[in-house]
């Protein structure tokens, strides 16, 4: 049952340099992606969830942002284990190592820690670590595996008193949270004032060029704020004296980039690589570059439901696979509900027995259901799909098909 919040604020322009904006896809009135439900039959609050695109810098935005603290009060998502993700960490610490910007001497401080995944891989081979982590309940999850984490929302005030425990610090890490701030300068502002001259800061994102690209409407939830492009990154770091001197792109979660930013000192000449992506962007602030993510997301919801209906009327059993935040998304705007699949596995204990709001998916533990499999799993966490086949196959399971719901609707046997 859903309860329509009261919304004030939506920004009628752009937030990062103020020019004319223009809606490019209107998702309707749906609930925070992570506030999963204890009963199927529980009140929700929703709220609108648009994206707008400003015709100067190109920076894709929300047109309403939720509270932070709303959004963080009781925070479901913890990092999970993956072979993939582990893979991501090395290459990450590998890139950071040849780069220079990464030794045994280097304290590190990640900002949006969660438990501290990222920080474990990289402490035997830094001086100290640190996370900054607004959940209570997700910090207080790091503390008890040993990675020093401290709960605030890192900002410069927060930042003046870390200063004066911690020091200053040689590497800022910003995995997959710079998006998730109404005001991101705030954030900026809080690694400046404990930078040092050659403090380095690096920021990985969903890139939205490939969200565009692959048609991954589905990673448009509140939590995401911003959709972030080199253009974009380079014109709000540059708002509060940074300079963006190196990008690099990598194929995980669907496509991200990160962003190497430094202390404009002198003004040196970046990357080539930024100057080729700046290129490939350069029609992101134009309505018509568009058109064709539009209709291809309305072509794979009919095609997709269509399928459901088809495989349901067969007799089929369908469950979904990964209660991500963006499951959230695809099966509220899609119209999937517990009538076409009853549940959806995943490994997180936060969330198991719990309910996808409003779609009334039950969230259930994968092992429980490895000795009674249905006939498809809807992958809602498709940027684990060759881990999740993996998973299945490897449990014994060779009779479940895998429905795959972007960029094209397929199924992999």
């Amino acid at each position: 049952m859903a309860e329509k919040s009261r919304v004030d604020g939506a920004s009628p322009n752009c937030r990062i340099c103020g020019s004319e904006i223009f809606t490019m896809i209107d998702l309707g009135n749906v609930p925070f992606a992570n506030a999963l439900v204890n009963r199927a039959d529980e009140k929700v609050n929703v709220f609108p969830l648009a994206l707008n695109i400003c015709k100067k810098c190109s920076t894709a935005q929300l047109s309403y942002c939720a509270d932070e603290r709303e959004l963080y009060k009781n925070y479901l998502f913890i990092t999970p284990q993956s072979n993939a993700l582990s893979d991501h960490y090395e290459w990450i610490t590998k890139y950071l190592e040849e780069r220079n910007y990464l030794s045994s001497e280097t304290k590190v401080l990640e900002i949006g820690s969660n438990i501290g995944r990222f920080l474990e891989h990289i402490q035997p081979r830094v001086k100290s670590i640190l996370g900054v982590d607004p959940a209570i309940n997700i910090a207080e999850m790091a503390n008890r595996r040993d990675v020093p984490t401290v709960n605030a929302f890192f900002n410069a005030g927060e930042a003046a008193v870390l200063r004066d425990q911690f020091g200053v610090m040689d590497l800022f890490i910003a995995r997959h949270c710079f998006a998730h701030n109404e005001k991101p300068w705030q954030m900026l502002d809080g690694v400046i004032a404990m930078m040092h001259p050659d403090s380095v800061l690096l920021i990985e994102n969903a890139y939205f060029l490939d969200t565009i690209q692959k048609y991954e409407f589905d990673q448009i939830y509140h939590e995401h704020m911003y959709y972030h492009t080199v253009r974009s990154i380079s014109e709000i770091v540059s708002k509060r004296g940074l300079q963006l001197v190196d990008v690099i792109h990598s194929d995980i979660h669907g496509g991200t980039m990160l962003y190497v930013i430094k202390k404009e000192k002198k003004r040196v000449r970046p990357n080539k690589s930024v100057n080729s992506f700046l290129r490939a962007e350069k029609n992101m602030h134009d309505e018509d570059f568009y058109k064709n993510f539009q209709e291809q997301i309305e072509r794979n919801k009919g095609e997709l439901m269509s399928l459901l209906n088809k495989l349901i009327s067969r007799g089929k059993t369908i469950y979904g696979y990964g209660a991500s935040a963006k499951s959230t998304t695809l099966v509220n705007y899609y119209g999937i509900t517990n009538g076409i699949v009853p549940i959806v596995l995943d490994s997180t204990v936060t969330k198991q027995g719990k309910y996808i709001p409003l779609a009334n998916i039950r969230v259930v533990n994968e092992q429980e259901y490895l000795d009674d499999p249905p006939d498809y799993y809807l992958l809602t966490i498709w940027n684990y799909k060759k881990e999740i086949i993996q998973k299945v196959r490897d449990a014994g399971n060779h009779h479940t098909k895998f429905i795959l719901p972007h960029p094209e609707v397929e199924i992999y046997d």
